[in-house]
């Protein structure tokens, strides 16, 4: 259970972020696949997320250091405790709350396959997007692109749903990934933040492998 929810929660954020098809007024995808690849050439960067489901809202924090190593915290509805996972090169190490434990090698696979999908080598954007002007955002001036993030006929009457895409028009990076109603009444269905920090690090937990070569 807790390697599906760990799986679970990492496959969402490739859903959110690649592969998604859509229409849109203007050809700008090519804007949005720089700012990402400029991502992946950083040295590491923050992925801060917020999702709704029936069930409650969902908390994940990514913290991601080049190149292959991950340490993800998923506040969940129905786990009083966070679930987190650290993924370094082909191993994983999991916890619920009662001390960490390394992962049998299927299941560390099932992981470290996820990270590398998502955030080493991730799909690539298929989205038409288009540009949808400049804002000011926390005092920063960013660059906005947007397409549908559900094309097609609104399922239940509802609104289709719009991905956003905010990029600090300084630096060229993503800072915010939303997934929200075109009409914008409802709560965002996927919220993810970006951060760089300059000491973001992701090491083994202690009295694990630490110092194990890949």
């Amino acid at each position: 259970m807790r390697t599906t929810l760990m799986a679970a929660a990492i496959a969402t954020v490739a859903a959110c972020v690649a592969g998604v098809t859509g229409a849109a007024a203007k050809e700008c995808r090519p804007e949005v696949e720089a700012a990402f690849a400029k991502q992946r050439a950083t040295k590491g960067y923050r992925l801060e997320v917020t999702s709704a489901s029936p069930q409650g809202e969902t908390q994940m924090k990514i913290d991601y250091q080049t190149p292959d190593r991950m340490h993800q915290t998923v506040t969940a509805p129905g786990h009083p405790a966070p679930i987190e996972t650290i993924a370094i090169a082909k191993w994983a190490w999991g916890t619920m709350g009662g001390g960490w434990e390394e992962l049998k090698p299927q299941f560390a696979q099932s992981i470290t396959s996820h990270v590398h999908e998502t955030l080493v080598a991730p799909q690539p954007i298929t989205a038409s997007f288009e540009c949808a002007g400049s804002q000011s955002v926390d005092g920063r001036t960013v660059r906005v692109y947007r397409t549908e993030a559900s094309p097609g006929a609104p399922k239940d009457g509802q609104p289709p749903l719009t991905r956003t895409i905010h990029v600090d028009a300084e630096s060229g990076l993503p800072l915010r990934n939303v997934v929200a109603q075109s009409d914008g009444k409802a709560p965002a269905v996927f919220d993810a933040r970006y951060s760089y920090p300059e000491n973001i690090a992701v090491d083994a937990p202690i009295g694990g492998p630490a110092t194990r070569a890949p």
